[in-house]
Formats: structure tokens, sequence, C-alpha cells
């Protein structure tokens, strides 16, 4: 490869001088530069880029010290070399002088040829060097730029493509509950059908079943973004976890019955926490549920619950398929599939137990999974953080058994909702505990009744049409003399639309399907209150 050619500035003030500097100096990968004076060399240096500048210091005018000053007092110049020629020996302080100049060398006339240009040929090839390393340089800026330019787009197409994910599973999951209101309002009136046919209650029970198994995958699709997002707030509280794994138990139930398994419970002691109820719950839910899917039909499950130094400790065993030992940190995996020896029937989304190590992390505490194999079984371990000293917790008054279909008196109830089958289903639900229910389809038409009847309770989906649900409370708010508990009723679930409700003057935020014991609390307090 042919070497670039670089321009080597000579500056004597004689003529036959610079002869004999370009007869030596002469060759293919030189471009030699003359000036007989310091202002022709000075014009020469800004016109060209130069490699290096060969300067004799006995020149009439502006000697070859004050031109190397003038050079290197350039910030453009000052890295050139200057090779200094003499025909006079110098003493020391005019060696001292030329080096203070900015000289790097000193050749002596007569000149050694073979000197000056292994001399020149030393600078020519820095100088080519520090230009490749200049332009290399610029051109990873460049790259560098451009490769930031690329990640800035491609985050900034992932923040899009997030957002819309997140907007896609909030729209899905309004879509999804708006077609369970119905069903879950129709269930739970065909449910207290008393005296059905024994095959009938097979049927509703199964389809109930299947019903809250809908609604809590949908729950766990937005849980799984709102705590993607850093959106999932906790609720905390003093309970006792005693409580509460009698309540996930209750909701497990239904699933552990179907497979005519059996839950075997030791509490060992009193443990309190400072938690989230609902979350605390969720997880020892979907981990009976998990255990229940996996466990042998007829086999038994074991909950314990125990105090290990500071921590409360709730485990989950079951005897079934069990998980290979190279996959038990893949079972908390979003959307993870054990690859087991013998395909297992049962799978799901993979979405209960990543949820569930999220939701106790969040707690500060942890979720750990043991197995000793395929076809041993599998423990799950919760570990949060406990209170010291046990907590006696009485049962909140109307939780009792039995006590759930309680019929309160009558409520003057105006619903507002545009969906007709989940009108209709939760009007023949409410009729039958003994309210007066008028529907309305539309928004306006909501605020006139509303007006018109003077209720007791409002039931007001959010998404209406004519006027948003939002709206129409506001409006009621506004109202002389009327004053309603305001309930909304929607699928939009998320902690902002919970916010944005509660601005706008409703009391409660149900999100379809609406689970028919909170109902009923909530109309037995408005009873109490009528």
């Amino acid at each position: 490869m042919q070497e670039a050619v670089v321009n080597i500035l000579l500056v004597d003030d004689e003529q036959r001088n610079l002869d004999a500097l370009e007869a030596i100096l002469t060759g293919p990968g030189y471009r030699l530069l003359r000036a007989d004076d310091a202002d022709k060399a000075l014009k020469t240096l800004l016109e060209n880029d130069v490699a290096a500048i060969v300067l004799d210091i006995k020149m009439p005018g502006v000697s070859g010290f004050e031109l190397a000053k003038l050079i290197k007092g350039t910030r453009r110049f000052r890295e050139i070399p200057i090779l200094f020629l003499t025909a006079y020996l110098l003493e020391d302080q005019d060696v001292l002088a030329g080096y203070g100049a900015g000289a790097v060398d000193y050749l002596t006339k007569p000149l050694n040829p073979q000197i000056l240009r292994l001399k020149i040929g030393v600078f020519a090839d820095l100088f080519r060097k520090t230009r490749a390393l200049a332009e290399l340089n610029s051109t990873l800026e460049a790259r560098v730029q451009e490769r930031t330019a690329e990640l800035e787009a491609s985050e900034a197409a992932l923040r899009a493509a997030s957002k819309q994910k997140d907007a896609f599973l909030a729209t899905l999951a309004h879509e999804l509950r708006n077609p369970l209101a119905p069903l879950r309002m129709g269930l739970d009136l065909l449910l207290q059908v008393p005296d059905p046919p024994q095959s009938t209650t097979r049927v509703l029970a199964a389809m109930n079943r299947q019903l809250e198994h809908m609604v809590r995958l949908i729950d766990d699709l937005l849980d799984v973004s709102r705590i993607s997002r850093g959106m999932l707030e906790l609720k905390k509280e003093r309970a006792d976890l005693g409580t509460l794994v009698e309540r996930a138990i209750d909701t497990a139930r239904p699933f552990v019955d179907a497979r005519k398994q059996t839950i075997s419970v030791n509490v060992r002691a009193p443990v309190s926490a400072v938690v989230d109820t609902t979350r605390v719950c969720q997880i020892v839910g979907n981990l009976l549920h998990n255990a229940s899917k996996y466990a042998p039909t007829g086999g038994e499950i074991r909950l314990e619950l125990v105090r290990e130094g500071d921590a409360a400790v709730i485990r989950v065993a079951d005897r079934g398929v069990g998980i290979p030992a190279d996959q038990l940190e893949r079972v908390f995996d979003m959307f993870a599939r054990i690859e087991r020896s013998v395909p297992s029937a049962n799978t799901g989304l993979g979405i209960g137990l990543a949820l569930s190590r999220q939701l106790a992390e969040l707690h500060g505490g942890t979720l750990a999974a043991s197995s000793a194999g395929e076809g041993q079984g599998a423990t799950f371990t919760l570990r949060l953080p406990a209170l010291s000293g046990p907590l006696a917790q009485a049962a909140p008054a109307g939780s009792g058994v039995g006590d759930t279909h309680r019929t309160p008196n009558a409520l003057r109830i105006v619903l507002i909702e545009d969906n007709e089958d989940a009108a209709d289903t939760l009007a023949m639900w409410l009729e039958e505990m003994g309210h007066a229910v008028q529907v309305a389809r539309t928004g306006p038409d909501g605020l006139a009744l509303v007006q018109e009847a003077r209720p007791d309770v409002v039931l007001c989906d959010v998404g209406l049409p004519g006027m948003d649900g939002v709206e129409v409370c506001r409006r009621v708010k506004e109202l002389p003399d009327v004053h309603p508990l305001m309930v909304a009723i929607t699928g939009w679930a998320t902690d902002a639309d919970r916010r944005r409700t509660g601005e706008a003057g409703f009391d409660h935020h149900l999100v379809k399907p609406v689970a028919p014991d909170k109902l009923r609390d909530i109309l037995r307090v408005a009873t109490a209150l009528s």
C-alpha cells in the first residue's frame, strides 16, 4: 500500500540551500514546500497541512528562533516538529534557546543527507499515524453517535411498544370484563335457586370455577403490567397471617374440590405482619392453585404457617409431578414452560408464580421453590417480615359463615349501564335481593333518572354513551337534595382509573365482573345509612 504524501516545509533565505534540501528529500512520500522568509513561511503554513518544518536559524529580518516562537505560539501549528539548521557551532545557551523556541532537533551544515532523510522520515511517519488515528477517532465518534441515535430510537420504540402493550392489556381486560359481568351475576342468581337438579348443580359449579379462573387470569395480567411499570401500590396494614391463609384457602377451594383433593393446614402459632392483605391472599392462592394443578387427583396439599426468627414462613407442598433440579428457578420466569421427561397435561400462561414472586419481593420478602425431582412433588416457601408478638383479630362484622346471602332492607337503586345483558342480569340480581331497581342505558338518561327517582344508591358504568360515568357522577353531586351512594362499576381497573372515579366523587369503585359479596356488603352499609 502506497504511503500517503505529506507536506514538508523548507525555510531558508538562500535559494541554493533550498535547492539542496529539495535534492536530499525529494521522494514519492513528500511534497516539498519552499519559503525564503518568515512571511512566506507563515502564509504557506496557513494554506497547507504540514508534517514537519526544516528551518534555518540565521535569516535576515525575522530569525529562525523568532519564527519558531511565532509558529509554536499558534494553537493550530504548535504540534508541528521543527528541525533547526545552522552553519555555526552553537553555545549551550543557544541550543537551550532553540529548544525553548520549539525545536525538536538540530542539524549542522554541511548536512549529512542520510541523517536528514531519516529524521524527516520519522516526523512524516508520526504525522501519518497521527492523522490515521484522528480519522479513526472521527469515524469511531461518528459511529458512536450513529449507534447512540439507533439505541435512542430503539429505546423510544420499546417505550412506545411497552405503552401500547399496557394500553392493550388494559383495554383487553376491560373488554373481557364486560361480558363476564352478566355471567357473574347470572351464575350467582342460578346458584341461589333452591333444590336444583344434581346435574345442574355440577354444571353451575364448573361454570363458576371457570369464571373465577378467568377473572384471576385477567387480574394477574394487569398486575404484571403494573409491576413492570412500577405502578402497583401496596396497601399495607397489620394483619394476622393465619386469617389470610384461611381466606386464600377459601378462594382456592372450588378448584381443589373439583379435583377431589384435600388441604391440610398446620398453623403452629399466631403470626402477624404488616402486609397488603389482598396481595398476600393472592400469593398464597396462586401457590395453592399451582399445587392443586400439579398434584394428583385425590391428593393432599400441605400448608404450613410458622415463625422462623424475624420471618413469617408459609410453605405450600404437594406430592405431584415435581420439578427437575435445573428448572427450579425457571418456574418464576414469566410465561415459562417447564421441560419434563413426561409432558404434563396441566399447563397455563405461566403468570401466577412469576407474579407471586414479584409481589413477595415488593413486601420485602422472598418466594422460593424446592423439589427432590420429577415425580417427587414440590414445595414453595414464602417468607415475609414478621411483627413481634401475636395479633388477635376479630372477624369483621357480617363476614361469618352463612351471613353472605343475608337480604338487607329494600333500597331504591338506579342502575346506569349500556350493556343490556350486564344491566338485565344485575337488575334481576338486585331485585332478587328485594331492592327496587330502575335502569338507564345512557349517561344523560341516567342523570335524568337520578333527578326523578332520588335513589339511595346509583350503580354507574364509566364508559357510557352520551356522557361518561365520571361526568354523570360530577353532575349528580351537584344536584340539590339528592345524595345517593355513588358506586362505579367498570371494566377499567388501574390505580389511575380508581383515582379518576374517586376524584369525580364516587364512593366505591367495583371492577367487572363484580364480586357479589362485595356488592352485598356495600348495599348492607347503604341500608344501615338510609
